[in-house]
């Protein structure tokens, strides 16, 4: 995957909350719905991983 841009983020995250109340466990993997929230949140971890990281705690 490309870099993600802020839009491309900010558009995964609104995403997201539209698809979640559609997936749930019993939903099939190859579901249309279940392949495009893993690839949204597939977006956002990247995003989140470049602009957000954890800190590492050691000392």
């Amino acid at each position: 995957m490309g870099k993600i841009t802020k839009a491309q983020y900010e558009f995964a995250l609104a995403r997201v909350e539209e698809l979640l109340p559609m997936v749930d466990d019993s939903t099939p993997t190859d579901d249309r719905s279940t392949v495009e929230l893993t690839l949204m949140s597939d977006m956002i971890i990247e995003f989140e991983k470049e602009h957000y990281p954890i800190a590492s705690q050691h000392k």
